[in-house]
């Protein structure tokens, strides 16, 4: 499938927010800005982008698309989770429990983000398949899926994520409806619309931040505040993504997105690591954040790449 710039863009952009939260909790170590505030949104906006590239006009192959989604995305999951399971533990001077890393690497725990992501992939693809992509099936699993989301009681260790696979596939239908009637929502895609937009948004972070939402992965404690949320959020962010100026680092990042959120860990942990053994901790100080977070991009894209440049092999690519 032919790039398309500003997906790009904006899968860099959910990256860099992701790497820049890592940053607060590995470098300011507490006091780090909430959950809720930017990072949810950032992991929405994946979801929804992902969503975007499913729907096609002609024929759906389901093995094609299940193929895409082994070789993408579980291959790298596998190859990645194992290759930093063991010194991530060393840096973090923990135990070593083979058994255990087995384990959470089987069952998808070693990176929920990812695990929800194939998952829910997969079973957008199989629905779509089944369904003849009829709106009214997709529609239909979509309410099912955050009734028993929203219901179901979390359970952290879920086997491969299939609770957070489910709100997946309410964003992924969202972006794949998106894309199918986009003529449509150009229509509201002006200045005046984005800018109301904008304001609701700010005065549903206020809102959020004054009932101080419990940390998780992406939280639904409030229905109506969680939907607010995330449909004025999408809804801005496609409408004002016209007027943003192309920037090819920021649409690098998201061409090798996935890599980032691998690393999204582990460089922040290993810069912040370094910058107090230098006697230059956060402090309270934001330049010296700044600091941290710039040097972490660039460890983490010269990572990147590297490893596309001379084992694309562990990408899922030829």
């Amino acid at each position: 499938m032919k790039r398309i710039g500003w997906i790009d863009f904006l899968r860099g952009t959910s990256m860099i927010l992701i790497l820049l939260f890592h940053t607060e909790v590995y470098y300011k170590e507490s006091g780090y800005t909430p959950y809720y505030v930017y990072t949810t949104n950032a992991i929405i906006l994946f979801y929804f982008l992902s969503g975007y590239v499913f729907y096609r006009e002609g024929t759906f192959s389901l093995k094609k698309k299940l193929k895409a989604i082994v070789r993408s995305l579980l291959i790298p999951y596998f190859i990645f989770t194992s290759l930093i399971a063991v010194p991530k533990l060393l840096v973090r001077q923990e135990a070593i429990d083979v058994q255990e890393i087995v384990i959470n690497i089987l069952t998808g725990q070693a990176s929920w983000f990812i695990a929800a992501l194939i998952v829910g992939e997969a079973l957008f693809t199989i629905l779509l398949w089944i369904s003849r992509e009829k709106q009214r099936w997709l529609l239909t699993t979509a309410i099912l899926c955050f009734i028993i989301y929203y219901l179901v009681p979390f359970y952290e260790h879920n086997y491969w994520r299939w609770q957070d696979a489910l709100l997946a596939f309410c964003f992924l239908y969202s972006g794949y409806l998106y894309h199918q009637y986009e003529e449509l929502f150009h229509t509201i895609n002006k200045p005046l619309y984005s800018s109301l937009l904008l304001l609701i948004l700010i005065f549903i972070k206020v809102y959020e931040v004054h009932v101080d939402l419990p940390m998780r992965n992406i939280a639904v404690e409030n229905i109506p505040l969680f939907m607010a949320d995330a449909s004025i959020w999408l809804l801005f962010i496609i409408s004002v993504i016209s007027y943003i100026p192309r920037c090819n680092i920021i649409e690098w990042t998201g061409r090798h997105s996935l890599i980032y959120y691998f690393l999204c860990g582990g460089c922040p942990l290993l810069v912040s690591m370094m910058m107090n053994r230098i006697g230059f901790p956060y402090d309270g100080y934001l330049y010296r954040y700044l600091i941290a977070f710039l040097l972490i991009y660039v460890f983490a894209t010269a990572l990147t790449w590297l490893i596309y440049r001379f084992m694309p092999f562990l990408t899922g690519k030829k």
